[in-house]
């Protein structure tokens, strides 16, 4: 082979070489960017489902924590309410004895009798025969 003919199939082959790198170059950058995106489309589908499942489970966990805490309130304030219906009932009953008690006559001390009606009115009174007068003054002419 002559010289020039090697030049000219290197030549070819450095010109296909090229072409093919320039081609599997863009090829790649395109192919890298699409499976690329498209791995971060799938690891982003799969983050979303994780954080939902997990948010399914917090939100569960709450509804159910939520309702055990209605219950225990719920049992706490039927028990103040039944202690509070007691204690109700026994003030009502209270207010009505002091009612009734106020109503009837209370017991007044016992009247006089005709003996402590006589000492306290004599004792009272002055005897006529025993009081003193006071002299009269004379006047002076």
């Amino acid at each position: 082979m002559s010289e020039e003919t090697k030049k000219k199939v290197i030549g070819k082959i450095n010109e296909i070489k090229s072409n093919i790198e320039s081609f599997i170059s863009d090829v790649n950058v395109n192919d890298l960017k699409n499976s690329f995106n498209l791995m971060v489309k799938d690891a982003q589908k799969d983050f979303n489902k994780l954080v939902d499942k997990d948010l399914e489970t917090v939100k569960k966990k709450l509804q159910k924590e939520k309702a055990d805490i209605e219950k225990k309130a719920k049992k706490f304030l039927d028990n103040h309410k039944k202690e509070l219906d007691t204690l109700q009932a026994k003030l009502e009953k209270l207010i009505k004895a002091s009612a009734k008690a106020k109503k009837a006559p209370a017991p007044k001390a016992a009247a006089p009798t005709k003996k402590a009606v006589k000492k306290t009115v004599a004792k009272a009174a002055p005897k006529k025969g025993f009081t003193k007068k006071a002299p009269a003054k004379k006047a002076k002419a």
